[in-house]
């Protein structure tokens, strides 16, 4: 009789515990995949901004090469000028085995 009343006693207290720790389990695995799934979301965001600093840097990169060369020319000092139209020489090929010829015409 005594064995009964201590079991009865040990599943009075058992059955709420195991009621509450399968609620528990139940919303842990909910909010576990709620935080996965944000973390997704955020991961491709990310991918996102990743590529757009890549396309930013290309950019840049050819923005800083085509300066350096500008910068090497004028360190240079080469005096370049835009041609005069009159000092313009026109070449054009002759059809057939001709070779090149130049003209100082204007056409």
């Amino acid at each position: 009789m005594r064995y009964r009343r201590q079991r009865s006693i040990f599943l009075r207290f058992m059955l709420p515990v195991l009621v509450v720790l399968l609620f528990a389990s139940v919303f842990g695995l909910v909010w576990l995949r709620s935080q996965i799934t944000s973390v997704e979301y955020r991961i491709g965001r990310m991918q996102g901004q990743k590529l757009e600093a890549m396309k930013e840097e290309k950019v840049l990169v050819a923005r800083m090469a085509s300066l350096l060369s500008l910068k090497q020319v004028e360190a240079r000092n080469l005096e370049l000028q835009f041609p005069d139209r009159q000092k313009v020489v026109y070449v054009r090929r002759e059809k057939g085995g001709v070779p090149y010829t130049a003209s100082l015409t204007r056409e």
